[in-house]
């Protein structure tokens, strides 16, 4: 759950301004500001907050953007923006201390301390308030308040994030694939013969074997695991139970089936200690038919060939399917990070508080933190907001306002700047398909003790193994035996008890 966080940011980070395109994917909420939109000639109400940021420069209450959200919403913004890369500790840090801002943030609720502090009673229940506010009790946000339930109770209001585009998943050379009549793979064995195809029948056309079917790495497979077990995450919910992956024989089977890809040399031969980063770089290098990466990566990482190869096309693939007829496809929470209010800020301010977000959550703010001030920071040609040169300068679609609220649009993690209308329409049509399948996370969201303190060990213990059987360092009857030991751990046991109890409590308060 933590490396989907981590790679949700990393999608974040390098994406700065979506580009939308017509309107098919703008906005079906109320529009306006509901509450906080209208002419107030009170004092400005002062809220004190914390979100993370991913801008390479943080702004600060001299930004024009942050000076019109507080002039709309009549408020006077106290934010302290987080670094992706201390914000997990200061995070800790903040909970611990209970030193806590008016505005809250925490990447996940599944954050122990903050488990335990929600179980105390340290921040409000919002449930009772949510309906009076239009625009956060749109439909479009109605998922994401359901899986941020904690025991049926709405404590946060969560950061909206798309939950399809957006997962690692392949990307294939569409252009090496037309050369060669291939089709896009819907199997796992269509999909090994395509990567086969890729190195044995010079797809680049240079006369040469230099091409690297799969720029992959130990971490980039596993979604293999998923479409072979035919769910997402690490359970998999057998006689209402939730029973861990890395034990089932489906894992054996992606395991072989990764094995195989390995051995037939359609992996880079340092699988085993590639970084992520240097999957990206064989992919800018232009010799790799494929990888594992988001829909609006596609694009952003493949685009870089263009420069070099005009007719360079990565296109992500709709789903994999196994050998039961299930299909496969990514997709997340409907949101990341969330932020809460403790129960020292009174309620009055509560609602206050409630009101900004449900602007930040309505049509014009929403667009406000996105793309800026139409007419200064934008202009509206043919359906499209193009960007101004004043959009630079106000750090428009740089982290920053967009990073306290997203745009509640695919165009999250389907689009990109620079992405042609082409490729986007097609990346519409693909998530579209996406959204008809519905691949189960029984494990979604759900806290344990037991599973916090004992599975990461557990887990990397196998992933360990996995990759010394994949490259040959040792042997699959080694992994059956761990497998095997697994199966009857106690430890293991109390952890899927855990999650199994954890599973039906969040089903019974749906």
């Amino acid at each position: 759950m933590k490396r989907q966080a981590e790679q949700r940011a990393r999608q974040w980070f390098i994406k700065t301004l979506v580009v939308a395109v017509g309107t098919s994917l703008l906005l079906s909420a109320c529009g306006g500001g509901g509450k906080s939109g209208s002419s107030d000639s009170s004092a400005p109400t002062k809220i004190q907050m914390q979100t993370l940021n991913y801008a390479t420069e943080f702004i600060d209450n001299t930004n024009p953007i942050w000076k019109e959200f507080e002039k709309r919403t009549n408020t006077q913004l106290d934010i302290t923006w987080l670094s992706p890369t201390t914000s997990e500790e200061k995070i800790n840090v903040m909970l611990a201390s209970g030193d806590l801002p008016e505005v809250t943030f925490v990447e996940s609720l599944l954050n122990p301390q903050l488990q335990k502090m929600i179980g105390q009673g340290v921040f409000w229940d919002l449930t009772p308030f949510i309906k009076d506010y239009p625009n956060l009790s749109q439909p479009a946000l109605a998922e994401m308040w359901t899986d941020s339930k904690v025991d049926g109770k709405n404590y946060s209001i969560p950061r909206y994030y798309p939950s399809y585009g957006g997962g690692a998943f392949p990307i294939l050379r569409k252009d090496w694939m037309d050369k060669l009549g291939l089709q896009t793979p819907t199997t796992m064995d269509q999909f090994f013969d395509v990567l086969k195809a890729f190195k044995e029948k010079d797809p680049n056309g240079n006369g040469q074997a230099d091409e690297i079917p799969y720029a992959a790495n130990s971490d980039t497979m596993g979604f293999v695991y998923g479409v072979f077990n035919g769910v997402q995450g690490a359970w998999k919910l057998k006689d209402d139970k939730l029973v861990p992956t890395i034990t089932e024989d489906a894992s054996r089977d992606a395991l072989l089936w990764i094995k195989k890809a390995y051995d037939a040399g359609l992996f880079p031969k340092d699988f085993a200690i590639l970084k992520y980063s240097q999957t990206v770089d064989l992919i800018r290098g232009g010799k790799s038919g494929g990888t594992s990466q988001s829909m609006n990566h596609a694009w952003v990482t493949g685009s870089k060939i263009r420069e070099v190869v005009p007719t360079a096309d990565y296109m992500p693939i709709t789903y994999l399917q196994n050998a039961e007829g299930e299909k496969y496809t990514p997709s997340g929470s409907p949101y990341y990070g969330v932020y809460l209010i403790p129960k020292k800020v009174s309620e009055a301010k509560v609602k206050k508080i409630l009101e900004f977000f449900d602007y930040a959550y309505g049509k014009e703010g929403n667009e406000l933190a996105t793309y800026g001030i139409e007419g200064v920071d934008y202009t509206v040609e043919n359906g499209r907001k193009i960007p101004t040169p004043q959009a630079a300068k106000d750090q428009v679609g740089d982290g920053n306002m967009n990073n306290l609220i997203h745009l509640i649009s695919d165009d999250m993690s389907i689009g990109a700047v620079g992405m042609p209308d082409d490729v986007y329409n097609r990346n519409v049509e693909i998530v579209n398909e996406r959204k008809q399948i519905k691949t189960p996370n029984p494990g979604n969201e759900l806290y344990s003790e037991a599973y916090n303190k004992y599975y990461p060990e557990i887990s990397k213990k196998v992933s360990d193994m996995r990759t010394k059987v994949i490259i040959g360092k040792d042997t699959i009857e080694n992994y059956d035996k761990l497998i095997e030991q697994l199966r009857s751990d106690p430890t293991l046991k109390q952890v899927a008890d855990e999650m199994t109890e954890a599973y039906h409590k969040k089903m019974e308060s749906k």
